[in-house]
């Protein structure tokens, strides 16, 4: 799978350790994981995907400090962030994100 780009697996519960096997997918530029049980060690993982571009984490558990993870990636420009047990610190991280063109909360 090196020349896979975009990976789309939603409700499949795939948890943290799920996220730390996708993680591995370097060349991935697009990815949606939504309703999967991930928490904020799993943004941790996937906040190590620094080629993304796109990312869907919507309907998990990934918290203030997830959000604060996901805010570290710096090529994000479309984020779905929605139902994520998010407070105002995790939405004060999001909102610095300036290369932003797309977000859903």
């Amino acid at each position: 799978m090196k020349r896979l780009t975009s990976l789309h697996t939603y409700n499949n519960l795939i948890g943290d350790e799920g996220a730390r096997s996708i993680s591995e997918l370097k060349q991935l530029t697009s990815l949606c994981i939504s309703n999967n049980l991930i928490s904020g060690e799993g943004a941790k993982y996937i906040s190590e995907m620094k080629q993304l571009t796109s990312l869907n984490i919507g309907g998990n558990e990934i918290g203030d400090e997830g959000a604060k993870f996901i805010s570290e990636m710096k090529r994000l420009t479309s984020l779905q962030i929605y139902n994520n047990r998010i407070g105002d610190e995790g939405a004060k991280y999001i909102s610095e994100m300036k290369q932003l063109t797309s977000l859903r909360k």
